[in-house]
């Protein structure tokens, strides 16, 4: 009984099968996975055969109005169409719906094109991007619920959370309109995997499919793919199909068939749809009447042409859509197109060549010899012998190049070689959108600015950088340039090193260093940004702005930190003088900031802005000084804090005030174009405290600067920070902690000072060993304070004291004489001569960026 109901099923399923194509009630139904070139090549030899007067496709129904300029001679494929939506708010900007790719392999172009040269009519029968976003945005809600996680405090910034320029352009979720994951990813796939002991589906698929791609009944190929989908569709709960608009949009798709059949003329109408989705186009549930697709997008949604790359060609096929390795799947469809006798080998054979070439070029020392790319080619042959293909597929020639080209490397650890194959299957290659084909003008000015500055944007290879910003004015362009499109969120370029000015650290570096590369992801993000203007400077305007109003409507309308980060941002974009709300929103919310640790990270950050204010584009300009003043002013107001100080805050108000005071000594002397910091004011604010109850590292620390002021003696000063540890006062951590609190903010002290260098001496030498040792961590850990060449200094200090003839000076001096300036300039031009002299001298040219 069991068997005959087996093969009664089967001969269900090859009915079905058969039904597909055979022009029932005028339709032929074509199931495909997108980017699959076996599909794109029956599909072309069907729809030749057919001739059909219309074509339903598969494909948002908003994209109608792009469809046109898809016929354009000056396309290279890949390219994208990209749905772009407006934000939930009317502030919002525009982000990025999703992708939908074309590739050489895409069944879909071939479609298109086969329309264009038979002049059929073309439906597109997919819901509209926008009402898909929607969906998926309910969707998302509903998975993770309309409340968030607890918001941090306002008033803390948060170190490990990402700068709005630095996130992902995930985040803002756009997504491929081309998903097939359940027919990748469903129970029956996971099975097929098991029972014909591949490694994943894609394996599965090209022995199933890829492998017939040279075969020439088309007919029997859509029928063995429509009962694998079939299949997949059987296997999924009814429930995760309704999940998500999986049938509204099928609802759509059957509209559109009804559209296609109320059209006039002769031919037959080819439904060219996912696979998953046929069998509900033959056989409709009777259901079908409940599910009502939308009149109108949830979303409104504008959508342009983009150049794609194969990198994210490959990419998608793990979000559940396309095929992996298109620059392989390009190679052997083009093979089969030009009638070859065996395609398989021959674009196998053309990968081992280009991989050759690619591994003369980069890396020499990983080329193969002639005779072990030679076995590469038999063994995929052989292995494809093996397994019943009619020639080497991908999974045959990663096969063959791990077994005959990796000699001594384990291939779980990664491999040079390997990975240069998987590039040469990957490919490397980037799309062409022609001018007239409809992309918004700011797409365009920034492809050219990009050019201008000696960016090579012409694929999506990633490339390195070096700029010499300080003395080349080209460069600081190019940097600024980098900067502004970070500041736009379109992921350009990423900064390895260069000056901190948030941070103030490597400020004096001449160098910035960068990576770059073109992406689908940066044209879609400026196709986003362009409707704030045509020019990167509009554009960078209105992101600004937007930003700075976020931070009133985030609740951080007072968050000066955040501010100020902002504001270094746009200043190395260049948009100095874009900054006057910025610069006028960072005053009040400094002057009224009740934490003294923020306002101190917030004076070193505007000191920091004020030093580079040439570099960054401040130069004559009032505002980023006084706002310094601002700064500076309230710190000294919030310093009776420090009396009030809650223990976990005392470290963070003792860094603070070394921040402080390190800043007002600086800024007593003024510079060019800038005033005065006030020392007085630092003093009596000081002064004020040297008396107070204060926890023993503040006491320290106000003592160390009352000391500095001319207010406490040398041996009151002593007294003050020695006297707990001589007197062990307090648990023995505790007793370290005044010493702690000078050496946070004058380390200079323990040596300039005599007297408190002899009582700490004596105090140390008058302990036993157990005391020693109880105080040892918390000695140590105080003395973290100082540099290297202060404990250098220091030492030697010690060394003199106890009349040691120990060298413990250091060992570099501060800088250059002028002497020794002139001896290394004649060294490099002796240097210069012999290079020129060797045939090297084009080593020391310059490289053109």
């Amino acid at each position: 009984m069991e068997a005959a109901a087996a093969a009664a099923e089967r001969q269900d399923f090859a009915a079905y099968g058969q039904r597909l194509t055979s022009g029932e009630g005028g339709f032929f139904f074509f199931p495909i996975r997108h980017h699959s070139p076996a599909c794109a090549l029956h599909l072309a030899a069907a729809l030749a055969e057919i001739r059909p007067r219309a074509i339903v496709l598969e494909m948002p129904a908003d994209f109608a109005p792009l469809l046109p300029l898809l016929s354009h001679p000056d396309i290279r494929l890949p390219i994208a169409i990209v749905s772009v939506a407006d934000g939930e708010k009317t502030s919002d900007e525009r982000l990025p719906v999703g992708y939908w790719p074309f590739s050489a392999t895409s069944p879909e172009w071939a479609a298109l094109r086969l329309a264009g040269e038979f002049g059929s009519a073309v439906i597109l029968a997919d819901r509209e991007s926008g009402a898909r976003l929607a969906a998926a945005r309910s969707e998302k809600k509903g998975e993770t619920g309309e409340d968030g996680e607890e918001a941090p405090r306002q008033d803390e910034p948060r170190q490990d959370e990402p700068r709005q320029d630095e996130r992902s352009q995930d985040e803002t979720g756009p997504t491929l309109l081309t998903d097939e994951g359940q027919l990748a990813y469903s129970h029956y796939a996971d099975g097929l995997v098991k029972r014909l002991g591949v490694r994943d589906f894609n394996e599965a698929w090209d022995r199933l499919f890829e492998s017939r791609a040279a075969e020439k009944d088309w007919r029997g190929f859509f029928r063995d793919v429509g009962i694998h989908c079939a299949l997949s569709r059987l296997a999924t709960p009814a429930e995760e199909i309704a999940a998500d608009d999986t049938l509204a949009r099928e609802a759509c798709m059957r509209a559109a068939m009804a559209k296609a059949e109320a059209l006039s003329g002769e031919g037959p109408i080819a439904v060219i749809t996912g696979g998953f989705h046929t069998p509900v186009m033959i056989d409709p549930p009777a259901e079908e009447a409940k599910v009502q697709p939308e009149a109108r997008p949830g979303i409104q949604t504008k959508s342009y042409l983009i150049r794609y790359t194969h990198e994210h060609l490959d990419r998608i096929n793990g979000y559940g859509a396309g095929m992996p390795s298109p620059r392989w799947y390009e190679r052997l469809q083009q093979r089969v197109a030009e009638g070859n006798d065996d395609p398989f080998t021959e674009a196998a054979t053309d990968v081992m060549l280009d991989l050759t070439a690619r591994l003369r070029r980069e890396l020499p020392n990983f080329t193969p010899p002639l005779p072990s790319l030679s076995a590469t080619i038999v063994q995929a042959q052989a292995l494809a012998d093996l397994r019943g293909l009619f020639g080497p597929g991908r999974a045959e020639i990663l096969d063959a190049a791990r077994s005959c080209l990796l000699k001594g490397e384990d291939p779980r650890t990664g491999s040079p070689l390997m990975e240069a194959l998987l590039t040469e299957l990957t490919g490397e290659g980037i799309g062409e959108v022609p001018r007239g084909a409809g992309a918004p003008p700011l797409v365009e000015a920034v492809r050219s600015r990009a050019r201008a500055l000696g960016f090579r944007i012409e694929d999506g290879t990633e490339r390195n950088r070096l700029l010499d910003i300080h003395r080349k004015p080209r460069h600081l362009a190019a940097s600024r340039f980098l900067h502004v499109m970070t500041l736009l969120g379109t992921g350009f370029g990423r900064c390895l090193r260069g000056p901190d000015w948030a941070g103030g650290v490597a400020t004096d570096v001449l160098f910035e260093e960068w990576t770059y590369r073109w992406s689908p992801a940066v044209e879609s993000r400026l196709v986003a940004l362009s409707i704030d203007g045509d020019t990167v400077e509009r554009a960078a305007d209105a992101v600004l702005a937007r930003r700075v109003q976020a931070l009133g409507e985030e609740g951080q309308a007072k968050n000066a930190h955040a501010a100020i980060r902002l504001l270094m941002i746009a200043a190395q974009a260049g948009l100095a003088r874009s900054c006057g709300a910025l610069i006028a929103a960072i005053g009040p919310a400094v002057a009224t900031d009740p934490d003294f640790g923020r306002v101190a990270v917030c004076l070193s950050m505007l000191d920091n802005l004020q030093r580079g204010r040439k570099a960054l584009g401040f130069a004559g300009m009032p505002g980023p000084d006084e706002l310094r003043l601002i700064a500076y002013r309230r710190a000294i107001d919030l310093l009776p804090d420090l009396e009030t100080a809650r223990d976990e805050d005392v470290p963070r108000y003792v860094d603070a005030l070394a921040t402080l005071n390190e800043i007002a000594e600086a800024g007593a002397q003024a510079g060019e174009g800038e005033q005065p910091l006030d020392l007085d004011l630092l003093d009596e604010g000081v002064a004020a405290l040297i008396d107070a109850d204060l926890a023993p590292r503040a006491a320290g620390a106000v003592a160390a600067i009352g000391h500095m002021s001319g207010r406490l003696s040398a041996e009151a000063l002593a007294t003050r920070v020695i006297g707990p540890l001589q007197f062990s006062v307090g648990e023995p951590p505790a007793r370290v902690e005044a010493l702690a609190g000078l050496l946070a903010v004058q380390p200079a002290l323990l040596k300039r000072t005599p007297a408190l260098l002899e009582r700490l001496d004596l105090v140390l030498a008058g302990f036993d060993e157990a005391d020693f040792i109880e105080v040892l961590p918390a000695l140590r850990l105080a003395f973290t304070a100082l540099a290297p060449d202060e404990t250098d200094a220091l030492a030697a200090v010690i060394a003199q004291a106890k009349g040691s003839d120990l060298d413990l000076a250091p060992r570099f001096s501060g800088g250059l004489t002028e002497a020794e300036m002139l001896a290394n300039a004649r060294l490099n031009a002796s240097f210069a001569e012999l290079m020129q002299a060797d045939g090297l001298g084009s080593w020391l040219e310059e490289r053109a960026p």
